[in-house]
C-alpha cells in the first residue's frame, strides 16, 4: 500500500537499475576477442566492480584522494588487467572500455514501474557513480528522474550516514520521508541506520553486496512492478 509519510524516493542504480554486468562483460569479450585472446568476462567484470568499490572505501577513509567513480573504474583497470594473461590493453583501451558505464541498459520492468511511481512521488538517484555516468546511461536507457544526485557533489560517499542525510537536505524532507530503494541491503542498512525509510527490490543478478538479511526494511519486492504495485494507488 501507499506509504503517505514517503514524499521522495532516492534509488540506488548500480546493479539495482543499471544491467552493468551485461554491458562490462560483452565489451571485455569484444575486446579480448580482438586481441585474439579468451578471457573469464564474469570474473573480470566482478574483479574490476570490486576494486573499484575498495577505492571508494578508500576514499572515504582518506586513504585516496577525493575522485569520482570515472577515475576510480580508469585506476582499478590499471590494477586489474595484469591479472589476465594475454589481456593488455593499451591507454586508449582502457579509457574506452571505461566508457562502458556510460551506454548501461537498465532492467526491463523498471521503466514502467519508475513512470508511475513519478506519478505519485519526487523520484531521484542517490549513487556513488559519477553524475556523467548517471546522465549518459538514463539517457542510453530512455528513462528521465526528478533529480539526479551523484556522491560526488555530495563530499560523502555511500553508506556513509552524511551522503544519506544530505540527499534529504536537499529535497527539502526529514530522512523518514525519504525512502532509499536498491537491491543491495548493506546500503539499505545504512541508509535506515541514517533515518531513511527503505525499499529492498529483490536482484536480478548476483553479485557483491546483493545478499543479505532483509526482514528489517519497510518494504519487500519481488520486481519493480511488485514495487510500483506496493507504492502506489
Amino acid at each position: 500500500m501507499a506509504r503517505p509519510d514517503v514524499k521522495v524516493m532516492a534509488f540506488d542504480v548500480g546493479g539495482s537499475v543499471f544491467d552493468w554486468q551485461t554491458a562490462v562483460r560483452r565489451d571485455v569479450v569484444t575486446l579480448a576477442t580482438q586481441h585474439g585472446t579468451e578471457i573469464d568476462d564474469h570474473t573480470f567484470a566482478h574483479a574490476w566492480r570490486r576494486r573499484m568499490f575498495e577505492m571508494v572505501r578508500e576514499v572515504r577513509h582518506g586513504v585516496r584522494d577525493w575522485c569520482n567513480a570515472d577515475d576510480l573504474h580508469r585506476t582499478a583497470l590499471d590494477e586489474i588487467t595484469p591479472q589476465f594473461a594475454g589481456f593488455d590493453l593499451t591507454d586508449s583501451e582502457k579509457d574506452d572500455l571505461t566508457m562502458t558505464w556510460h551506454a548501461l541498459d537498465v532492467w526491463p520492468d523498471f521503466p514502467a514501474a519508475l513512470v508511475r511511481l513519478r506519478e505519485r512521488y519526487k523520484v531521484v538517484v542517490l549513487s556513488v557513480l559519477s553524475y556523467s555516468i548517471l546522465v549518459d546511461s538514463s539517457k542510453n536507457a530512455g528513462i528521465s528522474w526528478d533529480g539526479l544526485l551523484s556522491c560526488e557533489f555530495l563530499g560523502h560517499y555511500k553508506p556513509s550516514a552524511e551522503a544519506y542525510l544530505r540527499c534529504a537536505s536537499l529535497v527539502r524532507c526529514d530522512p523518514g520521508q525519504v525512502m532509499m530503494v536498491a537491491t543491495h541491503p548493506p546500503d539499505l542498512a545504512a541508509a535506515a541506520r541514517a533515518g531513511l525509510r527503505t525499499g529492498h527490490v529483490k536482484p536480478k543478478a548476483e553479485e557483491a553486496g546483493s545478499t543479505g538479511d532483509t526482514s528489517a526494511f519497510d518494504v519487500l519486492a519481488e520486481d519493480y512492478t511488485d514495487f510500483a504495485n506496493q507504492m502506489c494507488f
